[in-house]
């Protein structure tokens, strides 16, 4: 693809919109102003543009992507969403580290699109986040990687796995050495539930996000800062995109962490998957 087509498309946000908007099907130019919320007169100059360059086609008033327009659109759209995600919540994502995200998930960072940038408040301060709980109780399956260690997760751990929950948790060393001192009696009864199964990932805890949390419907994702630190800040997402890549991030550190048989002598399974390969 030409980069004088590419260009076209980024360095204009009306153009990008118009053809965003006829990828979804043709439209009628009466409705299209409306849907992009711009004036006739202004849109006119862009058709014309387009149409000069082979991306769109008439037909009355009724206008459609052309083959190059439909494979410009759809290479281009990857990068669009990259793009997107920086430009929503470019003050969270320009200090956070990245390097806790392998390659080819940064690759397709864009599948985070739509995401919600999640303050710390004031009156949850001490708690463990809201979302956690109100996404992930009701779940029927749950991913959950914590690199840092709350004294509220043995508890709902325990929850989700009393709910028969099928339950896949990966912790730090220093979070799982925590979870094995201070509330040892509640990791054993995780681990005696047969639904829920316990891993550790033994690198440094800033090698790995924050958190990862996925459950039937949502997607949590916690990134450390560049200083090492995690503020509370964390995103959210619904949609199905952002939950396979929420899914993969998670599988990627669970297949490098050791499966724990006892909170005493924690060892590796033969099995990395601890019986739970069914977990999708």
């Amino acid at each position: 693809m030409k980069l004088q087509l590419v260009n076209l498309l980024l360095f204009s946000e009306k153009r990008k919109n118009l053809l965003l908007l006829l990828a979804e099907e043709p439209r009628n130019i009466d409705e299209i102003p409306d849907l992009l919320q711009i004036s006739r007169i202004s849109l006119l100059p862009h058709i014309k543009k387009l149409k000069e360059k082979g991306l769109i086609l008439q037909n009355g008033d009724v206008y459609s992507l052309s083959t190059t327009g439909e494979i410009l659109v759809r290479k281009a759209r990857p990068l669009l969403n990259s793009a997107g995600i920086f430009e929503d919540n470019d003050s969270y994502w320009g200090y956070r580290k990245l390097d806790s995200i392998p390659p080819h998930l940064l690759k397709r960072i864009g599948d985070l699109k739509g995401s919600q940038l999640l303050e710390p408040g004031l009156t949850h301060g001490f708690d463990l986040f809201p979302e956690l709980i109100d996404n992930f109780t009701d779940s029927s399956k749950v991913m959950l990687l914590f690199s840092f260690f709350h004294p509220l997760i043995p508890s709902f751990s325990l929850e989700l796995a009393k709910k028969n929950v099928q339950a896949q948790l990966i912790f730090s060393r220093d979070s799982f050495d925590r979870l094995s001192g201070d509330f040892h009696d509640t990791g054993e009864k995780i681990m005696a539930k047969g639904n829920a199964s316990i891993f550790i990932y033994e690198g440094g805890p800033l090698e790995i996000p924050a958190l990862i949390a996925v459950s039937d419907n949502a997607l949590l994702l916690g990134l450390f800062n560049k200083k090492g630190r995690f503020e509370g800040q964390y995103l959210l997402n619904f949609e199905p995109l952002s939950l396979a890549w929420g899914k993969e991030l998670f599988e990627y550190y669970r297949d490098r962490s050791e499966n724990v048989l006892s909170m005493d002598s924690p060892r590796p399974f033969p099995d990395a998957n601890g019986g739970l390969s069914d977990l999708k």
